[in-house]
């Protein structure tokens, strides 16, 4: 028998991709049990029942564990769609108000799979220019206070939405960075966000996915030497390079989708934070343990993943990590 992670990477390849598939073995119960666990922390169910839909009948795991995994991913599939129901309301809204926000990560993410309704959403994010972001605050959330970033979190129709202010969450000077919108500045918001979240509590394959299906959708349809030359000037090209390698590994992500010139590394200390820690590092026990404690415990485990992972975070974006880290100390001194 392969290794589990080997036989969820090719069963996630053939979801993402909607790619047939024949493994050396078929799983045993206590092998599904397990990898469908992993696709659930991992916030892939959808993406991985796709790709199990993929295999010969003698592959797939026995009927009694198929059907309450149907209705399992029925009901992912309709959260999926009420959450679009839900933005497409916000959204007019803020046009009736004259606003217009910029949908980040989630349903336009999601707009580059083969079935959308199989990514799995929690909230909605919007970015606001400067200009209609303290509007767009009025209108919806005048008393709620702003979050430690800037950004403005409330509740619309029981989904949590999110404002913010800047496009993009990296210490960079704004003439450094692309035109919003555009492809280039989706890419680059898409790997940094996988970034900030490798180098805290951790990533999951959700967000991989969503970065290997964005480049090849999206492939030809935008200078490559532009991306390279903003990924270098954000000082987030070797970071990018180590992200494709693992999606080119992993995800089975064509390397002509990557930039010019794409030599593949090893890509496995990514994939060991990914394979640890899970969609937002909740598949970390420590992690989900500190949500029960004090907001103070909260933060000081927060600071310490973000310790752990200094070596890593100093080898691959030296300078995005030396200002957050600089950006913490201002915080927690204020």
């Amino acid at each position: 028998m392969a290794d589990r992670n080997d036989i969820f990477f090719a069963v996630l390849r053939a979801g993402l991709w909607e790619q047939d598939l024949c493994l050396a073995a078929a799983p045993s119960p206590e092998d599904w049990l397990s990898l469908l666990q992993t696709a659930r922390s991992q916030a892939v169910l959808g993406l991985f029942f796709r790709g199990m839909s993929r295999l010969g009948a003698a592959q797939l795991p026995l009927p009694e564990a198929r059907l309450p995994l149907l209705a399992e991913v029925d009901r992912l599939e309709r959260r999926s769609a009420a959450l679009v129901r839900v933005q497409d309301a916000l959204l007019a809204r803020f046009s009736e108000a004259g606003l217009h926000p910029l949908v980040q990560k989630g349903t336009e993410a999601a707009k580059y799979y083969p079935r959308p309704l199989l990514r799995e959403s929690g909230d909605i994010d919007l970015y606001f220019t400067p200009a209609q972001f303290a509007q767009a605050k009025e209108l919806m959330a005048p008393q709620a206070p702003l979050a430690p970033d800037g950004s403005l979190v409330y509740r619309f129709s029981d989904v949590v939405v999110e404002h913010h202010p800047r496009y993009f969450d990296l210490h960079v000077r704004p003439d450094k960075l692309p035109e919003v919108p555009s492809v280039i500045a989706e890419l680059l918001l898409l790997s940094s966000h996988i970034l900030k979240h490798a180098i805290g509590e951790g990533v999951g394959c959700k967000q991989l996915c969503d970065m290997a299906a964005a480049l090849a959708r999206t492939d030809g349809s935008y200078d490559k030497a532009a991306l390279r030359e903003t990924l270098s000037r954000c000082g987030l090209l070797h970071w990018h390079h180590l992200l494709c390698s693992l999606l080119v590994e992993d995800l089975g992500l064509d390397p002509a989708c990557c930039l010019p010139g794409f030599k593949a590394c090893d890509p496995a200390p990514l994939r060991r934070i990914v394979l640890r820690g899970g969609a937002f590092g909740f598949a970390d026990a420590s992690r989900r343990a500190a949500l029960g404690r004090s907001a103070f415990s909260r933060k000081l485990h927060a600071a310490g993943a973000f310790l752990k992972r200094l070596p890593f975070s100093l080898r691959y974006a030296p300078r995005e990590t030396l200002a957050t880290v600089g950006e913490l100390v201002r915080g927690n001194l204020a």
